[in-house]
């Protein structure tokens, strides 16, 4: 059974898994808007996910970890607490079916990115991620190569920029910036095997490939921030027996002097990247959502997942911001959510993002390892794309999937309460 369960179950489970917080960005993904035939686009997608929430359960009565899942919930209150405003939404929403679509794709989403983050290591998650990528490099590659009409975008303003397997060059440029990161960490964490560090360093070099070649601005700023985190983490684990006070004090001072550097020249840094400092006409698009959020539901707002359903408002949208096209998101996390959800939910963003943030660094801390900062840096791509995107479940759980298994995998049970299941769950 266990051989059935690690060659068999688990792979499916997992590959039905990635492939569903990924479907609406993919080329093949079939549809953006949600608002005309509901129930028929979804319901295979439902049907894909109740399909995976069983697997993931058999896999977990196999293991014998659910209740140490269960525990692990009741640590993360704060998601509960945001699933739960989440639901409640379904019923002041504009659109019922679409917001129950979006509201069951985040509930399976964390269902099954939490069980993932207490079941199984960092290393383990690494090794899959470094599959799923290969996939996807080795398809996006495929698509721009043979069939340049699917994989690049023919038509202005992105003439040439590759998309790949994804619809937008964008998500193309900040997933495989994410790649990079997933190769290194790999190659890193192996000792004494010189074929796996090429053939990584190989695979390292195809994303990174992946991220110039999409001209994303996003993914070259990702690929920046992500590959200098994981040198400066590999230096300090390295000589964090040599550093000094002294030594934190200079590089404190030399990070605060990079980044009000940046900040008083945004020309100059957007101009090497062929953009402005209205990063691509988003301030006046963020202007005219906010103003409209506030003026309407400043704090419930529409429903979740509800805001881009209606036609109307995409139009009204094109016309304040002067797009030649009608945006189908908000590309910016925080106001998508605004919208969605108001003030509250917002708020309630917030505090996972700080929870997330205060779990995995005290793990890095403590655990004092190159992969013990993965979750750091997923946080910090997570973050980092909703600045100039809508990575929450807007079009993908990808990031959604990556900030849960952050704030779960670094999650401490309580020892009392959870002694059998601690020895259990091992995480393998």
């Amino acid at each position: 059974m266990k051989k059935i369960l690690e060659k068999f179950v688990e792979p499916v489970a997992i590959i039905i898994f990635f492939y569903l917080t990924i479907i609406r960005i993919i080329f093949f993904g079939g549809w953006l808007s949600i608002s005309e035939s509901t129930f028929e686009k979804v319901l295979p997608e439902f049907i894909l996910w109740i399909l995976d929430g069983v697997l993931f359960l058999w896999i977990a009565n196999q293991k014998k970890n659910i209740r140490g899942y269960l525990m692990s919930w009741k640590r993360n209150w704060t998601l509960l607490g945001f699933i739960l405003f989440a639901i409640c939404s379904m019923f002041w929403s504009e659109y019922f079916l679409v917001s129950f679509y979006k509201v069951f794709v985040l509930m399976a989403c964390s269902a099954i990115a939490g069980y993932i983050g207490i079941t199984y290591t960092i290393k383990i998650i690494i090794r899959k991620l470094c599959w799923f990528f290969v996939i996807t490099a080795s398809l996006s590659y495929g698509l721009a190569l043979i069939f340049p009409a699917m994989g690049t975008h023919i038509g202005y303003p992105f003439f040439g920029a590759w998309r790949g397997l994804y619809i937008h060059k964008n998500f193309l440029g900040a997933q495989m910036a994410l790649g990079t990161i997933i190769f290194l960490l790999n190659i890193l964490s192996i000792e004494n095997r010189l074929f796996i560090r090429l053939s990584g360093f190989c695979l390292y070099l195809l994303t990174a490939g992946l991220v110039y070649l999409s001209r994303s601005a996003t993914g070259i700023i990702l690929f920046a921030i992500l590959n200098t985190g994981v040198l400066l983490v590999s230096g300090w684990v390295k000589w964090k027996n040599r550093l000094k006070r002294s030594h934190y004090l200079g590089l404190g001072i030399l990070f605060t002097a990079t980044i009000l550097l940046v900040l008083t020249n945004l020309n100059f840094v957007f101009g090497l990247l062929n953009r402005n400092t209205t990063l691509t006409g988003r301030l006046p698009l963020w202007s005219f959502l906010i103003n409209s959020g506030i003026s309407k539901h400043p704090l419930f707002g529409t429903g979740f997942g509800a805001t881009w359903a209606s036609d109307q408002f995409r139009l009204a949208t094109q016309v304040a911001s002067g797009w030649e096209y009608a945006p189908i998101t908000a590309h910016n996390g925080l106001i998508e959510l605004f919208l969605s959800l108001g003030l509250v939910g917002v708020i309630l963003l917030i505090a996972i993002v700080v929870l997330s943030f205060f779990r995995v660094t005290r793990y890095a801390l403590k655990e004092q390892t190159i992969i013990s900062f993965f979750p750091m840096l997923v946080m910090i791509f997570v973050i980092t794309t909703n600045i100039s995107e809508s990575f929450i479940l807007e079009l993908e759980s990808f990031a959604w999937f990556l900030m849960v298994y952050a704030l779960f995998s670094t999650t401490r049970l309580p020892p009392e309460k959870s002694g059998e299941d601690q020895q259990i769950i091992i995480r393998e």
